[in-house]
């Protein structure tokens, strides 16, 4: 079984979509209402539907990570349906600016989304992992380096701190079969988030490639070899799972994952 929070839309209904494909997939978000038609997804309901549609199985669960009912809830619940082997934290908070343009109260937000709701979850399901000896938190945040705070240190500040807990707490779980690992986009991923900003197509990426990244992870035999690391969609996939091909992945007709020889990223 697997969980997927931050499932609704984009990115993360198409990760449960992905991992229904091998797991029964628990669908967690904060199912606010959104029109079925909606090409980056709807509410928990929506999604849940769709992996049935397609052969799979689900089950919606409310949660806002803000709230730790919730996330209790979302756990207790997940295990009385079965083991749980697979967690991964997509929910977040995104707003880009500079320090002394974002507010106290905005700051918060980002960091009860982010970083201490990736927490919190982690809390409340590592003792079910470590009573099994088993399981794998798969968490989207990004390598720690310098370009990724420009314009947005507030809000880096929540994401680097993701995988500064991905990194510490693998070191924690080395001597189990437990893991943690971090996954980030090489590209922009079309999403409601890059339409709204306006991003050409040609830039983008189909979420498929990251979710296919997702699927890599949690059904990868040797778990502490990606323990601890900080992993980049596409070279996870060339590098560790040998596809060459990206063609499939494109939005527009422009190969996205290089502007003038550097690598983009994404949020």
């Amino acid at each position: 079984m697997a969980i997927v929070i931050g499932a609704t839309r984009g990115i993360g209904s198409q990760i449960a979509i992905t991992l229904s494909t091998s797991y029964h997939v628990i669908i967690a978000g904060r199912s606010t209402p959104s029109s079925p038609s909606s090409q980056y997804g709807g509410d928990i309901q929506y999604v849940a539907e769709a992996i049935k549609a397609k052969g799979g199985t689900a089950t919606p669960i409310q949660c806002d990570v803000r709230k730790v009912g919730d996330i209790e809830n979302l756990v207790r619940r997940s295990e009385e349906l079965g083991a749980v082997e697979v967690v991964v934290y997509n929910a977040g908070a995104i707003s880009w600016g500079s320090v002394k343009d974002a507010p106290l109260k905005r700051f918060d937000l980002l960091q009860e989304v982010n970083i201490r709701g990736l927490y919190a979850v982690i809390q409340m399901q590592l003792p079910h992992f470590l009573k099994r000896n088993r399981g794998k938190f798969i968490v989207v945040s990004p390598p720690i380096y310098s370009r990724f705070f420009r314009g947005k240190t507030p809000y880096a500040i929540g994401k680097v701190g993701m995988t500064v807990l991905t990194q510490g707490l693998s070191l924690e779980l080395s001597p189990t079969n437990i893991s943690i690992t971090s996954l980030w986009p090489a590209t922009a991923i079309e999403s409601a988030v890059t339409t709204h900003q306006n991003i050409a197509p040609k830039f983008l990426r189909k979420p498929s490639i990251f979710a296919d990244a997702v699927l890599k992870i949690a059904t990868f035999p040797d778990a502490s070899k990606l323990n601890g690391l900080a992993l980049i969609d596409e070279d996870f996939l060339r590098e560790w799972c040998g596809v060459v091909d990206f063609e499939r992945y494109r939005v527009g007709g422009y190969m996205a994952c290089l502007v003038k020889g550097r690598r983009c990223t994404h949020l």
